[in-house]
């Protein structure tokens, strides 16, 4: 519905025309996925209107791409299963393939695993020159065609990790937000890793193991923060190095928390609920660790 809504805004002339045709053709027959998806982005006709004519070159690159996600259908069952075996409780969720506004690789609602096919189906063939060699596009340039199930494999393992989470603090935990949010991200990719053989930030973990102590000093600096805006979603402000660097290390404390575990299905119930982010940290021994880091 996507594409036949593209096709149909180059026989129009005004923005007006544009808008109604994406409501019409794409939004008003949304399935239920792209409904939630639609409520859980706040997406609207007028801002697709408005990226489509901002990312033209990358639209229309990346169409034959996001066709190919059909063909992951066995890729995601095997995540599934895979999930079902190392824990138990897993309960998979629906997963919608919708394409978005160039803001989302992977979200969830409270039914869906939601993929914006238009981020996770993006590679180094995809034309990215409107995005001015940003740290986004180099994110969007992590992946090759030949790659592309891999691709979206990483995405759905780190996504569905996101619906087994339930990580309200308990009662006496310190107020630690920053290192919170990071393990809430950093969780997923290392699960992820280990549902998919892969994961969805290559970019941020080629920096992060070559730069790992300065990043763990300059983390654990501000661990306690009451955002994680320096390490989490700042595409649009970090400069001269990866965004996200926060996954890369929530992800480090995570392995390391279920490296020093002797029950292996044990720790990953506990990297799925963790209430005390702070004691989760201590129990890692990734602090100790990384003093011999090199």
């Amino acid at each position: 519905h996507f594409w036949e809504a593209f096709d149909l805004l180059g026989t129009v002339k005004n923005h007006e025309d544009s808008v109604n045709i994406i409501q019409k053709t794409y939004i008003n027959r949304a399935t239920d996925g792209l409904i939630d998806f639609i409520k859980v982005r706040n997406f609207t006709a007028e801002e697709y209107v408005n990226t489509i004519h901002e990312f033209p070159k990358f639209y229309n690159s990346i169409r034959k791409n996001t066709l190919e996600a059909k063909k992951a259908v066995p890729a995601i069952e095997q995540i599934f299963k895979n999930f079902k075996e190392i824990y138990p409780d897993f309960k998979p969720f629906k997963v919608c393939f919708a394409i978005g506004i160039i803001n989302t690789g992977g979200t969830v609602s409270d039914k869906f695993v939601l993929i914006g096919t238009e981020v996770t189906t993006s590679t180094n063939s995809t034309d990215l020159s409107e995005f001015n060699n940003s740290p986004y596009s180099k994110q969007l340039a992590d992946g090759t065609d030949e790659n592309l199930i891999q691709e979206i494999k990483n995405m759905i393992a780190h996504e569905c990790v996101h619906t087994q989470q339930k990580m309200d603090l308990e009662e006496d935990a310190v107020m630690c937000i920053q290192l919170h949010y990071c393990l809430y991200e950093g969780s997923c990719d290392f699960i992820g890793e280990l549902l998919a053989k892969g994961q969805i930030n290559n970019v941020t973990k080629v920096y992060g193991d070559k730069n790992e102590e300065a990043l763990w000093q300059e983390f654990k600096a501000s661990l306690c923060t009451n955002n994680a805006d320096n390490w989490l979603y700042n595409y649009s402000t970090v400069k001269d190095k990866p965004a996200d660097l926060g996954y890369y290390i929530g992800y480090k404390i995570v392995q390391s928390y279920y490296e020093n575990a002797k029950d292996k299905k044990q720790a990953l119930r506990d990297i799925l609920h963790i209430n005390n982010p702070l004691q989760f940290l201590e129990k890692s021994k990734y602090d100790k660790k990384t003093k011999g880091t090199q």
